[in-house]
């Protein structure tokens, strides 16, 4: 295996922010960052490649991913929010999102579609005709305390992958945004 990869520097932001709000007080689960090849065969299957993640989920599970907003805060041009996609039908949460918008690189449609809170971000950008690619910068496994247990509905101690990424538009190569997305592991039933 080659050595761990290096993250861009929003993402330990994205992901230590997260886990210390979640966790307030504790010391809050570290981090393991990898290349692709050292992840398990589904979450690989998952994580490495450069669409979005939203429909990655959906042709898994065979079903919509619903959202729903943990956090958000929005500062000057940025947006940052927390975010769990569950299966629409089954409920079962499938991904944990830690996303950093750029809201002055979105058209006014996708603006405004952000500012509801009811649609995924790849799902918006499909929807308003944004075409856009993920380009991975890391692949990372973390031991699930009981706070992000409770939140993906998993046991204490259960490994957890994801990635971090960054979303670019298609047409220009500006950077949309910036994102660690965690998997729960939960597979379709």
């Amino acid at each position: 295996m080659t050595a761990p990869v290096r993250p861009t520097d929003t993402s330990p932001d994205l992901l230590t922010g997260f886990l210390r709000q979640q966790s307030p007080g504790r010391e809050p689960p570290v981090p393991l960052w990898l290349e692709a090849d050292g992840l398990p065969d589904v979450p690989r299957r998952l994580l490495a490649h450069d669409h979005g993640m939203t429909a990655t989920l959906e042709a898994f599970w065979g079903e919509q991913m619903r959202l729903s907003v943990l956090h958000t805060e929005e500062v000057g041009t940025l947006l940052r929010r927390h975010v769990l996609l569950s299966g629409a039908d089954s409920g079962t949460p499938a991904e944990l999102g830690l996303i950093e918008i750029r809201l002055d690189a979105l058209p006014p449609g996708a603006l405004f579609a952000v500012r509801q809170r009811r649609i995924p971000f790849g799902a918006i950008l499909s929807a308003c005709g944004v075409g856009f690619k993920s380009r991975p910068a890391g692949f990372l496994r973390l031991v699930a305390n009981e706070d992000l247990s409770r939140l993906l509905r998993v046991t204490p101690g259960a490994a957890i992958h994801g990635r971090a990424t960054t979303l670019f538009a298609q047409t220009d190569g500006k950077v949309l945004a910036n994102a660690v997305e965690l998997l729960s592991g939960h597979q379709p039933g």
